[in-house]
């Protein structure tokens, strides 16, 4: 057990953001997608498509297509239009262009496009919450402590799509400033909890073991 403490302690005072980008991040985003295509499938996805649909979705897919081959800036020119508005299409496009700029190691521009998804009205609100988890996951390692434990305090209410995400950034945030104390108090959460998924809950019983050697 006591290598699996070292090993976070090693993640954390290393790469931390991007440790948590690989392992969580690329699967938020995914989510995102999907819930895209599986929750505004009714109606209003349904209206949507008789009209631009199929034009935006081209161009969105000719956009990931140049972004996985490397044509970062032709990627980016084709996301700029798609962008401007808060429909299915235009937020998958904030969020493509967010990632190409993580993925280019320009943190602030991105978190500031995510901080704008999340202020804005897209039409799945889940996407808000996706939004301010991935802002507040690239801020773990160097922001503002109080505001990243404002962001992650916001996301962890009880209801919040992303709670058990949330919290257990914020263990992370609590291991980062020292504070062994509040981190067992939020790994228990996960662990008492029986509605955090089971890798998650498995994670944090065996880190609260190391944390008690």
């Amino acid at each position: 057990m006591a290598d699996i403490f070292q090993e976070i302690e090693e993640d954390l005072k290393r790469e931390r953001v991007e440790v948590l980008w690989k392992k969580y991040g690329n699967w938020v985003i995914g989510a995102a997608v999907a819930i895209v295509l599986a929750t505004i499938g009714i109606k209003v996805w349904q209206n949507y498509q008789q009209s631009v649909q199929s034009e935006k979705s081209q161009t969105f897919a000719a956009a990931f297509a140049l972004s996985e081959e490397g044509k970062k800036d032709e990627a980016h020119n084709k996301l700029v239009g798609l962008a401007t508005e808060d429909d299915g299409y235009g937020t998958l496009a904030r969020f493509e262009q967010a990632r190409m700029l993580s993925d280019e190691g320009d943190s602030a521009a991105a978190i500031a496009i995510w901080d704008d998804i999340a202020k804005s009205d897209p039409p799945i609100q889940k996407l808000k919450d996706v939004a301010s988890l991935l802002a507040a996951m690239h801020l773990v390692e160097q922001g503002d402590v109080a505001d990243v434990k404002q962001r992650l305090a916001n996301l962890s209410v009880a209801g919040a799509p992303f709670r058990s995400s949330a919290i257990e950034l914020q263990a992370l945030v609590a291991l980062r400033e020292g504070d062994n104390a509040a981190a067992r108090t939020f790994f228990q959460q996960l662990a008492d909890d029986t509605e955090t998924p089971n890798g998650m809950r498995g994670r944090a019983v065996q880190i609260l073991e190391s944390l008690a050697e």
